[in-house]
């Protein structure tokens, strides 16, 4: 931390022994209410909501069903993944978990380089997470944990699995990391779900409450839907639905239906793949973020960066 913002944290720290609102910051309460989303085309409301989502307190959860590869035992759910942003209080937690499915046991990605990037989750975590799943000897169902504030990310690459809404990190396979002052505490499970895009939207339902809208074709699709990672081919069948809440704008919901032709390389060549990937938003304005159940301590040092990056930030 450099002494601009070391100064500013004490004499804000000084100010809230007296007015008591430095008190408030290190508690992390704070004002918050960002602005809905708005636009006057459909596109334009679905790029400001998922813009939004990334300002607001919210839930997604996220889960994947195989439609066709090259296994045989299609169809089949092949992980779910939970993501809890409370932004108004910098805290946010993930887990990723991956079934005892087939495309995870899969022989024609055990012995391939680079075999995580056949993951329909387009981030490095689950990149390292699905590394471990093809390539390593875990069992499954294999669940990825992390837990990140300021100062401080916990996490658990072989954590139980989620039940009954409480995560759990365990004994042996946990630990914590200090997070850099300019790391936005986000980033390591942040991912957008819509990018800016061109393509123009058809509305397919409606009712009192919601509105969907779809984009089909491969050329639309590959506009709208990040794939950084993917090691694609070419497109098959692929569209995209996004519901929004007919009142606020929000996102309620997102169908991703990806038909790709994946290369796995000179040994297993090129091979179709569908996933339908499909997310719900809930808890907006109202999520609650808690560290996950287990001994993982917090270091000095990442105590006192939470303390003063609150005290010169907020």
């Amino acid at each position: 931390m450099n002494r601009r913002k070391f100064l500013a944290g004490a004499g804000t720290a000084a100010l809230g022994g007296v007015t008591g609102y430095g008190g408030l910051r290190v508690a992390d309460i704070r004002p918050y209410d960002p602005a809905l989303p708005t636009g006057d085309s459909p596109r334009e409301r679905i790029i400001a909501a998922a813009r939004h989502r990334h300002a607001v307190d919210h839930r997604a959860v996220t889960r994947v069903r195989v439609l066709d590869d090259w296994t045989g035992e299609t169809p089949y759910d092949l992980d779910v993944r939970r993501l809890w942003h409370e932004y108004s209080r910098r805290r946010h937690l993930h887990t990723l978990t991956t079934f005892n499915a087939p495309l995870a046991r899969s022989s024609r990605l055990a012995d391939e380089a680079d075999r995580e990037y056949v993951t329909p989750h387009q981030t490095l975590w689950a990149l390292l997470h699905y590394n471990r799943v093809i390539g390593d000897s875990y069992d499954l169902p294999l669940t990825n944990v992390r837990y990140i504030t300021d100062g401080t990310m916990l996490y658990d690459f072989d954590a139980p699995t989620p039940e009954g809404g409480s995560v759990h990190v365990s004994d042996d396979h946990s630990g914590s990391v200090v997070v850099a002052d300019d790391e936005h505490p986000s980033e390591p499970v942040r991912r957008d779900f819509i990018r800016p895009h061109r393509t123009d939207w058809t509305r397919t339902a409606e009712d009192e409450e919601t509105i969907t809208y779809r984009v089909s074709g491969p050329d639309a699709y590959a506009e709208v839907v990040p794939l950084p990672f993917a090691p694609i081919s070419a497109f098959g069948d692929c569209w995209i639905e996004v519901t929004l809440n007919s009142e606020t704008g929000r996102l309620r919901r997102i169908v991703d239906n990806r038909a790709v032709v994946v290369d796995l390389w000179d040994r297993a060549g090129e091979q179709s793949l569908t996933y339908r990937i499909e997310t719900e938003f809930d808890q907006y304005g109202n999520v609650t973020v808690r560290q996950p159940v287990g001994n993982v301590d917090r270091s000095l040092e990442s105590r006192v960066r939470s303390l003063l990056f609150d005290l010169a930030n907020y």
